[in-house]
């Protein structure tokens, strides 16, 4: 009868220290994975603002060069408790073909 005792009390003990690990461990993996999304978000809206900007321009020259750049940022809980930060830079090149076109016809003429 002692036995059965000591050793439920032993398994308790070992949940009671390996569960509260556990449960942080996956809540700062649900975290880290919101960070990585809020990251991917902040690329695509860069590349997006990029390119309406090239597109609106209509006085650009033969080639036109637009950068932005922009940060992600995130307090992370759980078991991790750092602070991750991530700088998203990108640069688009605009052209204009008809130009490109004349130009072309100018060099061979």
């Amino acid at each position: 009868m002692k036995r059965k005792l000591g050793r439920r009390g032993d398994e308790i003990v070992e949940a009671a220290i390996v569960l509260p690990v556990m449960i942080l461990t996956i809540l700062s993996l649900i975290l880290l994975t919101i960070y990585f999304f809020a990251r991917l978000q902040t690329q695509c809206d860069v590349q997006r603002e990029l390119i309406e900007e090239a597109m609106g321009a209509e006085d650009a020259g033969l080639y036109e060069t637009y950068s932005l750049s922009k940060k992600t940022s995130s307090d992370m809980g759980g078991i991790t408790r750092i602070f991750l930060t991530s700088e998203y830079e990108e640069m688009i090149l605009s052209v204009d073909e008809a130009e490109m076109i004349r130009l072309g016809e100018l060099i061979e003429g």
